[in-house]
């Protein structure tokens, strides 16, 4: 193990603080690497009200027809979720969520998708969403985002309607269209009208143009859905993306590697999707598509169509439509929520998606056979002996194989981690962060990391994982400085396995200071199980 030199009375306080913090959460005793399966259940009755009263020993969860012991059990209603930065010591920074016992939650994350909606429907959907967050209720945690030639976050989750109006208002006529004019601006030349063209047909876009377009809104696409997975992980309660779009244009079978871009080049993205779907099947977050075209005719009757009432020959409809449609609902089925598509209230669909989260059971498992085939394994949950109640939950799983520990992919998800907009929760940090009495112009940083969700395997007599760390600083143009990584290999002795269980695992390091900088982003990677954390402080509240 490595460690940088820091002041023992800062180690001291910074434990005695963090772990005082951790004191309530229930110990967990660390195994070699094991799969827990969770499934989210939407249980109501038949008028659609959420039925509350079920048990653990009232459901059966099987996986390809095969039983399942359900391990964990807990019924999980919206509320007010906890400020867990208000408890914390000054200098200190935390990307977990303190939840007291018997406090539920639930999160909703709102996604409008401008990489793959073309211009006309942005303006549609951000009216619709407009009016939904004018109804939010107390209760309802909602973040909004907008995903373009990358994913920003407008608002994370909160129950603060004004906040969020205001946040989508401020965008008039920058990332998203002023409802008050008809035309396209200056900044929606770019994504938008290539939409527009590509999928109508219109002259001046190659067969390479529309193969590398296409190509970089599916990439585009999974990344924004990873980061959001990554993001929502460990977040009590029920979690829900909202993807508000225009379709996405991938065609998603049961089979990873027959997923691929229905554009010329025909390239598979068989990686970029085990990455996308192991983030997902680990957040076990229900995605509800929401087709942000509203009420659709058939192409062909589309009088901006060449021929179309002149007396000329039709052109084929679009490759869109049915097809958008169809993954709307694989990705609704397989998550557990529901799509929504062919209406003009999409209002409606919104609010439906939010009142799913009223009242949720999740049911935890251990998979009695682990085949790791990468195939989509098939879930079926029953009640014994209730009737007339509707159950709603994710229909399988991608039985992945363990994560790969090979440096290109150590590289890549760690700069995936530094790049992204949001903080994964994956793995729980907590850093005290103060500039150095005893080198200036740097930073004493100290981590306190979560053993229970660091995966070890026992080796002879030693318990044996890795972690990687990165420090890196940006400035306000997204520059980044001064990245340190750092790898720590553990080899841990029963005396010394048996301190990390109960203290956490504590790492230090000093950090010279980048004056152009105005953040710095702390990233730990565990190796063997892929799970990331990571945290972004302002420097200003570095004192």
């Amino acid at each position: 193990m490595r460690f940088a030199t820091v002041q023992a009375p800062l180690v001291f306080a910074t434990v005695t603080a963090l772990l005082a913090l951790q004191a309530d959460q229930p110990p967990v005793v660390l195994k070699a690497i094991t799969r827990l399966v969770q499934v989210s259940v939407i249980a109501q009755d038949g008028k659609g009200q959420p039925v509350t009263d079920l048990k653990k020993e009232d459901f059966r969860i099987k996986v390809n027809g095969k039983e399942q012991p359900i391990k964990i059990f807990s019924m999980d209603s919206s509320g007010a979720l906890p400020h867990g930065e208000d408890k914390l010591p000054a200098n200190v920074f935390t990307n977990r969520l303190e939840v007291k016992p018997g406090q539920q939650n639930s999160v909703t994350i709102i996604l409008l998708d401008l990489l793959n909606t073309k211009w006309t429907d942005q303006v549609y959907a951000k009216a619709q969403v407009i009016r939904y967050l004018r109804t939010l209720q107390p209760a309802d945690h909602i973040g909004l985002y907008t995903l373009g030639n990358s994913l920003r976050v407008l608002h994370d989750y909160t129950a603060d309607s004004a906040e969020l109006l205001s946040r989508l208002e401020a965008l008039k006529g920058k990332a998203l269209p002023d409802l008050t004019t008809n035309e396209p601006t200056d900044a929606m030349h770019g994504d938008a009208l290539m939409l527009d063209t590509l999928q109508r047909g219109l002259p001046g876009a190659s067969a390479a143009e529309r193969a590398l377009y296409n190509t970089n809104r599916i990439l585009g696409t999974l990344k924004a859905i990873e980061f959001i997975a990554n993001h929502l992980a460990k977040t009590p309660g029920r979690k829900n993306l909202i993807w508000v779009s225009g379709g996405f244009p991938l065609t998603i079978g049961f089979d990873l590697a027959s997923m691929r871009n229905p554009a010329i080049d025909q390239r598979q993205f068989t990686e970029e999707i085990s990455e996308t779907v192991r983030a997902v099947n680990d957040a076990n977050m229900a995605i509800y598509p929401v087709d942000a075209r509203g009420l659709m005719t058939n192409p062909q009757m589309d009088a901006s169509r060449p021929g179309n009432g002149r007396g000329g020959r039709p052109r084929p409809p679009a490759p869109v439509g049915v097809n958008n449609q169809a993954t709307m609902d694989e990705l609704a089925s397989r998550t557990g929520g529901r799509a929504y598509y062919n209406s003009n209230d999409l209002e409606k669909a919104i609010h439906n998606a939010v009142e799913d989260s009223r009242v949720t059971y999740m049911l935890g498992f251990y998979p009695v056979e682990e085949s790791f085939d990468a195939k989509f394994h098939k879930i079926e949950v029953q009640l014994v002996e209730r009737k007339g109640v509707h159950l709603r939950y994710r229909k399988g799983f991608f039985d992945l194989p363990e994560f790969p520990q090979d440096e290109k992919t150590r590289k890549e998800q760690l700069a995936d981690a530094a790049w992204s907009p949001l903080d994964a929760t994956g793995l729980g940090i907590m850093a005290k962060i103060v500039p150095s009495t005893t080198k200036p112009g740097s930073l004493e940083i100290v981590l306190v990391i979560d053993s229970t969700q660091v995966a070890l395997e026992h080796q002879a007599d030693r318990w044996v994982g890795r972690l990687d760390v990165l420090f890196i600083q940006h400035d306000n143009n997204g520059n980044q400085y001064n990245g340190l990584d750092d790898t720590i290999n553990l080899k841990l002795t029963a005396d010394t396995y048996a301190k990390f269980v109960k203290d956490g695992f504590v790492y230090g390091k000093v950090v010279v200071r980048e004056n152009r900088a105005n953040t710095i982003r702390i990233v730990v990677r565990d190796s063997a199980s892929g799970a990331i954390g990571s945290i972004t402080v302002p420097l200003t509240k570095v004192s």
